[in-house]
């Protein structure tokens, strides 16, 4: 049992248009630590499909977050709030995809098992690269990351055998001194025959020892590095969430104006079904005096005669009586909703 003090200075509420502009900010990933990251989004999804399986996500919800995940969608897709890297793992991930436009034979060895490692792995895999060897300290771990993207698990002592075979290079441990050395390096390319190696160095302090960048063919990146491309993508970021908050604005009055004309629904429902119910009174008494033997055309003329006397009884006594009041307003409305400058429409 929780008990609500426990949790209540925890939560906090919005109101009306306001509750709308919350959930469309954290949707879009406005209101996250992380500008434009899109994970929440997807926590969203998975609380309200939780919410509907338990009952809980009632007519008004089931009409809100529909309506935030597309309108959130649109908001990402036309500000770019979430194509510039701001995470060093993302960033990664970004330089990898720039320097090589095909991942399908690409190799990628990973060193490293914890949660910067993990993500780069994971936006990689998501750009397409499918070689992936992982080695790390503990060797469950390795086998527990490998695993997930169908990788081959590597013991840390046995690096300087598979280092050849990498394309990239991504490390990002915790050791106190660089285990990469120049010398490590420098036999890995004479197996490779000078084929040029790319090393990203995230840990701190490093992994890699900088002078491997002398060796020919060799190109070393560190957190330096990618700091200056987190740097521009938050600068981007801003500039889109600039857009994307007047996104909102426009998609908010979407809203809006979609839920007021909700309110019009049952009153057209009940409208059209007297309608109908008149319609069908009338066309039932033309066809019993077909069918006794009436002239068909003098049947259909008084058929649209008393019709249309049906559907202008109620109004006209309503407009007589709003002029009498000199309910200027109601006969304004009446023009509107009856749009009686238009053409009538032809068969």
């Amino acid at each position: 049992h929780i008990d609500p003090s426990d949790i209540s200075p925890y939560f906090y509420m919005h109101h009306h248009e306001e509750g709308v502009r919350h959930a469309l900010r954290v949707a879009s990933g406005l209101d996250s630590m992380m500008l434009g990251e899109p994970q929440i989004l997807g926590q969203m999804k998975a609380a309200f499909e939780q919410a509907c399986r338990l009952g809980t996500a009632k007519r008004r919800l089931g009409q809100l977050f529909p309506f935030v995940f597309s309108a959130s969608k649109r908001i990402r897709n036309q500000s770019g709030i979430g194509k510039n890297p701001i995470s060093i793992a993302y960033a990664a991930a970004q330089l990898v995809g720039q320097l090589f436009p095909d991942f399908s034979t690409l190799n990628v060895f990973i060193i490293g098992s914890g949660e910067t490692a993990s993500l780069v792995a994971k936006y990689l895999h998501q750009q397409g690269v499918t070689q992936f060897m992982i080695a790390s300290r503990s060797h469950n771990n390795a086998q527990q990351l490998a695993g997930t993207f169908v990788g081959k698990a590597i013991t840390i002592t046995n690096i300087p055998e598979h280092l050849p075979k990498a394309d990239v290079v991504i490390s990002a441990t915790a050791c106190p001194l660089p285990f990469i050395t120049k010398t490590l390096v420098e036999q890995a390319m004479s197996q490779r025959h000078q084929t040029p190696m790319f090393f990203l160095d995230l840990a701190v302090p490093r992994d890699i020892e900088p002078d491997v960048s002398e060796l020919e063919g060799v190109h070393l990146y560190n957190l330096d590095d990618l700091q200056h491309i987190t740097e521009k993508g938050m600068d981007k970021r801003r500039a889109a969430a600039d857009l994307a908050a007047h996104l909102i604005d426009d998609e908010l009055d979407n809203y809006n104006r979609k839920h007021r004309s909700l309110k019009a629904s049952r009153v057209i429902c009940d409208y059209r079904t007297h309608m109908q119910s008149l319609a069908h009174h009338e066309l039932s008494r033309a066809k019993q005096k077909m069918s006794a033997g009436h002239c068909p055309q003098a049947v259909l003329v008084e058929f649209s005669e008393r019709l249309l006397n049906k559907l202008t009884h109620t109004p006209t006594i309503g407009l007589r009586r709003a002029a009498g009041d000199s309910r200027d307003e109601l006969l304004d409305l009446a023009h509107y909703l009856f749009d009686t400058s238009s053409e009538p429409a032809l068969p």
